[in-house]
């Protein structure tokens, strides 16, 4: 504290204390301080809380996302439903040569293996619809997938047994089969089926048949 001596009218000797310029800048300080504490204390718990909101929104969004896109699977002997799509798959047989016993239809064979799929297919829509071999895929466990064969010998082999193609009306059902070549290693494998553009596109199914 700086002090002054002044006389009064009375002729005593007073002392005048006057505050120093230090404690002014030491309030001004505090002050600061106090206000800058609070601003960027409440952005960091707002940072913080953002950061944590965004997190748990990934998660979410994660885990719709895996639920969105998981086929439910089955196994041979139950029936399925693929949008208006009913299949039942009844058996399956691998083979490396099919014959007829019409001597003007070749014999069709294969390096590999064929894989036969003995299925029903019901029409579940309200008007005929054909069934179409790309709506089956056989997928191996190394996921590659294979297209049913539409060999024209074979067509002719397999006769009214070959299920593509012929119109079905609504509520009927045919049995029959279809038929996809593979090399001799694949041995685990499973059936996709979708319900194709006359189905209501969109569906599939994934069916363990071996």
């Amino acid at each position: 504290m700086a002090k002054n001596t002044i006389q009064g009218e009375d002729g005593k000797i007073y002392v005048e204390k006057k505050k120093g310029k230090g404690c002014l800048v030491a309030v001004g300080v505090i002050v600061f301080l106090i206000i800058f504490a609070n601003i960027f204390g409440g952005g960091k718990d707002k940072t913080e809380s953002d950061t944590d909101k965004s997190a748990t929104t990934t998660k979410v969004e994660k885990k719709e996302t895996e639920i969105k896109t998981e086929e439910q699977t089955y196994s041979v002997g139950q029936d399925v439903k693929v949008g208006e799509l009913g299949v039942r798959v009844n058996s399956v047989e691998e083979k490396t040569e099919f014959t007829s016993d019409n001597q003007f239809i070749k014999p069709v064979k294969t390096e590999g293996k064929f894989i036969v799929v003995d299925a029903t297919l019901t029409n579940n829509d309200k008007e005929a619809r054909m069934f179409s071999s790309t709506q089956f895929k056989l997928i191996d466990s190394e996921d590659k997938e294979y297209g049913t064969l539409t060999d024209a010998n074979l067509m002719m082999i397999l006769g009214d047994k070959d299920l593509f193609l012929d119109s079905c009306n609504p509520g009927m059902s045919r049995t029959g089969v279809f038929v996809f070549e593979t090399p001799k290693n694949v041995t685990n494998y499973k059936l996709k089926v979708s319900s194709g553009v006359a189905f209501k596109a969109g569906d599939s199914v994934i069916i363990n048949i071996k």
